[in-house]
């Protein structure tokens, strides 16, 4: 399948969709997340400015599992307890908040990155973390009720095969990461 086509059911509800590759545990799942006009990803997948569902739906869903095998479903919900990561793909990046016009939460400037390579369940992640004014990387992992958080500028290394680099944004879910260390 195209991505135009489908992509064309999720414009006609109103509602945006991002093309996502989440990675879990046992697969990769690439489809179209349905995210209202007026929130970012990275709040649908921590909950705000409500709690959501433990889970998240993914529309035309191709899943792809390590023995080589693939399977294409209309819809999948993924426990976001198990997500590892998850990246977008395409050319509109809603992640870290760039939408036009009011937002229904305060905004608060990231002015310090920090450079941290993530080890996680079959995946080393490479880029940089926001921290606010006087917050140290480990006071987002550890002082946040969060779940998920922003790593910008990334790069991708799987335990087998090619890594990806160049990566604008990933959410990565704190409760997955093996270990963590700040980079010069």
């Amino acid at each position: 399948m195209e991505t135009k086509t489908m992509a064309q059911p999720l414009e006609k509800t109103g509602e945006k969709g991002a093309k996502v590759q989440i990675y879990t545990p046992t697969h990769i799942c690439t489809g179209y997340v349905s995210c209202p006009s007026q929130r970012r990803l990275l709040d649908l997948l921590n909950g705000i400015p409500f709690n959501s569902d433990e889970f998240l739906r993914v529309s035309f869903a191709q899943m792809r599992f390590p023995d080589g095998t693939e399977a294409a479903v209309q819809s999948a919900h993924i426990n976001k307890a198990n997500i590892l990561f998850l990246k977008e793909i395409g050319d509109e990046h809603r992640g870290l908040g760039s939408q036009v016009g009011p937002q229904p939460y305060p905004y608060v400037a990231k002015p310090t990155t920090k450079a941290v390579k993530l080890y996680m369940p079959f995946h080393t992640l490479t880029g940089q973390i926001q921290c606010t004014e006087r917050r140290r990387v480990v006071d987002v992992l550890l002082n946040s009720e969060l779940r998920f958080f922003a790593l910008t500028n990334v790069e991708i290394c799987p335990l087998a095969g090619s890594s990806e680099s160049g990566i604008n944004f990933v959410a990565v879910n704190k409760g997955q990461i093996l270990s963590l260390a700040e980079l010069a």
